[in-house]
């Protein structure tokens, strides 16, 4: 009965998701009032952080930026059937780019935003090389060359911060902050919405036309579906392999660079509180599809709000708690997704024995007849 309903959602293509959030909404509720805490309060602090305001819901926007961005480069990817599961290592060398470039290029004459943008996403490019090149002509899981090499990312960044690109007595491991030059300009006042922003919805929609109006994104789909049939098909795999794997790298990159330019102002260590995992709950709680994407980066944007908001509330309530609803929230869509297609399967093959029993096989003595 449930994999029939479940089956039966096509209305909306976003439904499950929605479904799947209020569930998890639904079940953290639950878990307050077990713990001896009041839902409709810690829910209520929350809202207020992240959609009370101008000032609030603007604060979330720009919390979902770099899990957009992280969320686009991993389903990037995956249409090609590849797990980037190491974008939070290309969104460091993206802000160490960004931050080297804007903090030492002045002496080279000066760096505009945009270019320096443009070398972050380049650096987060090049990280991705050397898996996609192993995944293509060497066949090694780049699940496990990417993640490895998000160790050696953030370690970069940590030895620059607290080294050569490091001040002195500082409280906190940080860079000096960029020149204004490189500021990425406010969208307005009353507002922390920067215009880092508009360039991640230009992104958004970049990527967008490249998957669904392109023969690239027929390719990647290709790929995904089936590598060997498309190679035989004359499609040029291990080209296609790279191409994904380091467009996807790029967009990470760029999600570093806005945190540089953006609502840090600076390099900072640490500053990633692990955007690059969760765009791959972001790409699959949207469905590896563009708008998917915006709409689920704006749910962890609120949901990152909110929890500071209810750790500031004085309500005793952690900000664990966003992650314990985020979590679930993608528990629930993979097992509602999981249960569609198990009803799926079984839909096919009941229709395949209604069409034998329907249209037997003709017996010996009746075919010599």
């Amino acid at each position: 009965m449930i994999t029939g309903a479940l089956a039966r959602v096509r209305v909306v293509p976003l439904l499950l998701p929605l479904v799947a959030v209020t569930l998890a909404i639904a079940t953290s509720a639950i878990l307050l009032r077990l713990a001896g805490a009041n839902p409709g309060q810690a829910l209520g602090d929350m809202w207020s952080a992240a959609l009370g305001s101008g000032y609030a819901a603007s604060t979330s926007v720009v919390k979902a930026l770099p899990r957009l961005l992280a969320g686009l480069a991993v389903a990037f990817a995956l249409r090609a059937g590849l797990w980037n599961i190491g974008a939070e290592g290309q969104i460091y060398v993206g802000a160490v780019c960004a931050a080297g470039v804007a903090l030492f290029g002045p002496a080279l004459g000066g760096m505009s935003p945009l270019l320096i943008l443009l070398m972050s996403a380049l650096g987060g490019a090049l990280w991705a090389a050397l898996p996609a090149f192993l995944r293509a002509y060497r066949g090694i899981s780049e699940v496990i060359t990417t993640l490895m090499l998000v160790y050696v990312a953030i370690q970069l960044a940590s030895y620059l911060i607290t080294g050569p690109w490091g001040i002195a007595g500082a409280s906190f491991p940080a860079t000096e902050p960029v020149p204004e030059t490189a500021r990425l300009p406010l969208l307005g006042t009353g507002t922390v919405l920067n215009a880092g922003v508009l360039i991640g919805l230009a992104v958004a929609v970049v990527v967008w036309l490249l998957l669904d109006r392109t023969t690239l994104g027929v390719r990647l789909r290709a790929i995904g579906g089936n590598a060997s049939a498309s190679s035989a098909l004359g499609l040029n795999v291990p080209r296609v392999v790279v191409v994904a794997l380091c467009l996807s790298g790029a967009l990470a990159g760029l999600a570093g660079g806005l945190e540089v330019l953006g609502s840090r102002g600076r390099l900072v260590e640490g500053f990633s509180p692990g955007y690059g995992f969760e765009g791959i709950a972001v790409a699959l709680l949207g469905r590896l599809r563009v708008g998917g994407i915006v709409a689920a980066a704006l749910l962890f944007g609120a949901l990152d709000a909110g929890g500071a908001g209810l750790q500031a509330s004085g309500s005793g309530m952690s900000s664990t708690l966003v992650q314990v609803t985020a979590g679930l929230a993608v528990i629930y869509l993979l097992a509602a997704l999981g249960l569609r297609e198990i009803h799926a399967r079984r839909s096919k093959a009941r229709a395949a024995l209604d069409a034998a029993e329907a249209h037997p096989e003709p017996t010996t003595s009746e075919v010599s007849r």
